[in-house]
């Protein structure tokens, strides 16, 4: 989120052509990336949730796909309006 090599979630979230639903999840040990920084993202209207993986660093869904990839499973059924 704060590195210069591209866009920064906040613009892109604010952008109102933005018409996708939005969750994030991060790792509460990243340690480039401050997680109240993360949370903060809660106010933009397309995310529609925040998860923080305890003992997890920079790259969830490298250090932990067993975590990461249930919650991508959960969202994307809440989408299609099935039950997880």
């Amino acid at each position: 989120m704060s590195y210069s090599a591209g866009p920064l979630p906040e613009p892109l979230l604010d952008d109102p052509r933005l018409k996708a639903a939005v969750q994030v999840c991060f790792g509460e040990e990243d340690p480039w990336t401050p997680p109240a920084r993360v949370r903060a993202l809660e106010r933009f209207g397309s995310v529609k949730g925040v998860v923080g993986l305890p003992g997890v660093g920079h790259c969830p869904h490298d250090e932990a796909p067993d975590k990461v990839n249930p919650l991508i499973v959960d969202f994307v059924r809440g989408l299609n309006g099935k039950e997880a």
